[in-house]
């Protein structure tokens, strides 16, 4: 009989606990020590932050890894990642606060993003992470200090700086479908005292795993490079200069509007092979320099994003489905087919003035300035949907000026308050410009020239009690945004009608929880939480009637989160996460019920319940004659039913996937074998029904086996 994957996890981790048991413990215990969070713009002690967080290691998301973004979201309780085929279009929920539909532009996003405190936008999300050193994700409003459209909370990627450690490595994997990977790291000192570097190269493919039955092949395809610098200047002990710089090109062939309603799925039809890219340059100097009584920063940082994307809009076997007719009649690549380019430049300028480490009272004060320069340009032709028809070409420009301030105050012994305020200023300008193939009922031309501002202020107060040194409860309440302005595919312009913004979206999250390091080999984070969304932006496409909807739509969210990391013995580790939602749409006006919404609705695209399993087990083999650590490790993830859409037709059904990783190392050498998606659960990110029986779908990606080496010197 087949087993379920849950038991085959159990199976395996009641293995590795009973072999750990009978064996004499010779390995350096896993550490549970403490964990530093940045995020908040000054390092804190996780276990004395009371806001919820997950922080994860390099080696929870390792290079194999094609989906970066995807995997943080389902280790860390409470978020998921939506991924749309197109960069661009992909997006994150947390906690049940989530776009209510697809993003509108660039910039309408609901969780924060950022690498190193640096913000990005929606089309810089899954790209290759590069010599991480850890992923800190925060829970709740994160605005205070974090910036704008981080209402639901925010994820920062922490690199490893140029610390002037002396290491060359070289890392090489093979694996199924064409999987290939090499990346080299090479740091040390420059001038030793004064100036150190660190550089990482990689490149990734992988030949896909989706068939397509049109024009043969297989799409699902990956082909990423990437590459990074970085440079530490330290002339003093009072004075930090960090300059770094990124480039990434990440490609794949990611089907869109593939039938959900086979048995055979996932399979293509598109006549084109798709395309998709996402290419990325940045560069960033973050200064530091400490005086007696405080410390100053400064963060300047520039990003050049660019995404490309070519595709069948009318798959084959998805639009036979819908409409009757053979998959031979839309198997024409000059016909139904989109092509869209975006360009975003973003600068991100940063001043702040915080107290010295161990400091009594614990504040940040700052300033910052963000602008973000984003060119849209879109051709398409279509005979199912008239507005596809014609080309658009937009520049959305954007600017935001924000000062902030944080600050943490004891109260005595036990007791600590803390909160922050953010003042800022949003200015938005959409130049439209559309220009018709003729179609009918299309306008020959339209263009447009339109502005948006806001004036908003966010925030968060946070009590908490010390029970003891490592046990800490609190409650808090936060206020939260994300920014309004204007859709940036104009879809109205065909028919000569002008954008209208889309309103701001505001919350109040109100949060208990605790963070318990209860023994040296024991932490239980927990939290339970409420979110009082108004105004969420919704989108909504009706296929019958071919008519796009645009509207504010206010919702709520409720649920718990909770994480356990031990250390069984030195040699197992155990960490579990989950993570239980309720969602509803509340207070549903006209426009939003023309678009399908209804009172009691659920948020699309939020698990009702998501988990985590991860086991680490390590065993020295010196005894047995043979120098180095036999080491494994297993991942169990489970995301549970959500729906794709806010008329809450198209619900997707819970997944699970198995990861496993084994192999031998020293400290020079590491070999490996490993399994992502063992039992190749072929999961749904989205499935949308366009008439009884078929439905708009994307995929996940399928299994990949594959081996490994790395070696330093």
């Amino acid at each position: 009989m087949r087993c379920s994957c849950t038991y085959r996890l159990l199976i395996l981790s009641a293995g590795l606990w009973s072999t750990a048991a009978i064996s004499q413990e010779t390995s350096t215990p896993f550490d549970l020590g403490t964990i530093v969070i940045s995020s908040t713009k000054r390092d804190v002690s996780d276990l004395a932050l009371p806001i919820a967080s997950t922080v994860l290691s390099a080696e929870d998301v390792p290079v194999q890894t094609l989906d970066p973004t995807e995997e943080i979201a389902r280790q860390s309780p409470g978020t998921n990642f939506v991924d749309n085929s197109r960069f661009s279009d992909s997006y994150l929920t947390m906690r049940g606060v989530a776009t209510l539909g697809n993003s509108l532009n660039n910039l309408d996003n609901t969780v924060g993003f950022s690498i190193d405190g640096v913000p990005t936008s929606i089309s810089g999300l899954n790209a290759p992470l590069l010599d991480v050193d850890r992923i800190e994700v925060l829970k709740g409003p994160q605005g205070t200090t974090f910036g704008r459209n981080a209402l639901a909370g925010s994820i920062n990627i922490v690199s490893r700086v140029a610390d002037g450690v002396r290491q060359r490595k070289v890392e090489l994997g093979f694996g199924t479908d064409g999987f290939g990977l090499i990346e080299a790291t090479s740091g040390g000192w420059i001038v030793p005292g004064k100036l150190a570097a660190r550089g990482v190269i990689r490149l990734e493919t992988f030949d896909g795993d989706i068939p397509n039955l049109v024009i043969g092949g297989t799409d699902g395809a990956a082909d990423i490079s990437a590459g990074r610098v970085a440079l530490r200047f330290t002339p003093d002990d009072t004075l930090t200069i960090d300059v770094a710089a990124t480039f990434s090109k990440n490609e794949n062939t990611d089907p869109s509007n593939i039938l959900r309603e086979t048995a055979r799925i996932p399979i293509s039809g598109q006549d084109i092979r798709p395309r998709n890219e996402q290419q990325i340059a940045n560069a960033s100097v973050t200064v530091e320099k400490e005086f007696e009584a405080l410390r100053f920063t400064s963060v300047t940082s520039f990003q050049d994003v660019r995404t490309e994307a070519d595709s069948d809009f009318t798959d084959a076997f998805l639009f036979a489905a819908a409409s009757g007719l053979p998959p031979t009649f839309f198997n024409n690549p000059n016909q139904d087919v989109l092509f869209f380019n975006e360009d975003e430049r973003i600068f991100n300028q940063e001043f702040r003035l915080s107290s010295l480490d161990g400091a009594p009272l614990k504040w940040v004060f700052g300033a910052s300035y963000f602008q973000s320069d984003f060119d849209f340009s879109r051709f398409g032709t279509s005979t199912v949907f008239p507005g596809f028809n014609g080309t658009v070409n937009n520049v959305i420009d954007s600017e935001t000026i924000a000062l902030f301030g944080d600050a943490s105050v004891s109260l005595g012994k036990r007791w600590t308050i803390s909160g922050g305020l953010r003042f800022a200023r949003d200015e938005q300008t959409l130049r439209g410009n559309y220009i018709s193939n003729g179609f009918p009922g299309t306008v020959p031309t339209f263009l447009q020239n339109v502005r948006f501002s806001d004036d908003y202020t966010t925030g968060r107060a946070a009590l908490s009690y010390a029970w003891s040194d490592q046990i800490s409860a609190y409650a808090s309440i936060a206020r939260g945004y994300s920014s309004g302005g204007f859709e940036k595919g104009t879809q109205f312009a065909p028919f000569g009608a002008a954008s209208v913004p889309f309103r701001p979206a505001q919350s109040w999250t109100y949060e208990i929880g605790t963070k318990a390091q209860i023994t040296d080999n024991l932490r239980f984070d927990g939290a339970f939480f409420f979110n009082d969304v108004s105004d969420g932006q919704l989108s909504a496409f009706d296929a019958p009637t071919l008519t796009v909807f645009f509207a504010n739509q206010d919702y709520e969210s409720y649920g718990f989160e909770g994480r356990v990391n031990t250390s069984i013995t030195s040699r197992l580790n155990v960490s579990a996460g989950i993570s239980l939602i309720e969602t509803k749409l509340v207070n549903v006006t006209a426009a939003s019920a023309a678009a399908g919404a209804a009172p009691g609705n659920k948020v699309p695209q939020v698990p009702e319940m998501a988990a985590n399993l991860r086991v680490n087990y390590r065993f020295n083999l010196n005894q047995s004659g043979v120098q180095g650590n036999f080491v494994a490790s297993a991942s169990y993830q489970f995301v549970g039913e959500r729906f794709s859409d806010i008329r809450n037709a198209g619900r997707l059904p819970s997944y699970h996937l198995v990861n496993l990783r084994l192999g031998w190392q020293n400290d020079k050498l590491s070999v490996y074998a490993f399994a992502n998606n063992v039992f190749d659960r072929r999961y749904l990110h989205s499935a949308v029904p366009i008439v009884a029986g078929a439905s708009a779908s994307y995929a996940g990606r399928g299994r990949i086996v594959g081996v490994g080496l790395s070696v330093e010197w």
